[in-house]
């Protein structure tokens, strides 16, 4: 399987202690970086992320309504080349990666519900013992959804 560039939902949790109309949610996300990419991943070369929320539409099912949450944003990092000494770095330029993913999240009503974002925790996945680099990233954050 190609996971080229390509943003998976692993998990969408709610906080405990939320209400129907304000929840907070935590979202892991892992991203496969464009053209299979390599990244460095040590304290030298740190790995950032932003992300933003859209509700696109919120859905009757039942007897309840979810809010479809478009996520969209950029993972930087520095591409690994070759070599296993400070990660053998191609440049000092980092890269972007566009990441965007849809999550479905109950709401109390059919209006379209505030979605507020939180920080974002990134680092790499698979990493391998000798040089420390993966071709993933994963996405840990939260997000707030309060609805009428």
């Amino acid at each position: 399987m190609n996971r080229n560039g390509e943003t998976y939902v692993n998990t969408v949790l709610p906080v405990p202690g939320g209400t129907a109309t304000d929840t907070d949610y935590v979202i892991d996300l892992t991203h496969y970086l464009c053209g299979n990419r390599k990244v460095c991943a040590n304290s030298a070369f740190p790995i950032a992320a932003n992300l933003n929320y859209q509700v696109l539409s919120v859905e009757a099912v039942g007897d309840t309504y979810v809010a479809n949450i478009f996520i969209t944003g950029q993972v930087s990092y520095k591409p690994y080349r070759a070599g296993c000494s400070q990660c053998g770095c191609e440049d000092n330029c980092y890269r972007t990666d566009n990441i965007w993913a849809t999550v479905a999240v109950p709401v109390t009503t059919a209006a379209t519900p505030t979605v507020t974002g939180g920080a974002v925790k990134c680092a790499a996945t698979n990493l391998r013992d000798c040089c420390s680099v993966s071709n993933a990233v994963s996405l840990v954050t939260s997000f707030n959804v309060t609805s009428a």
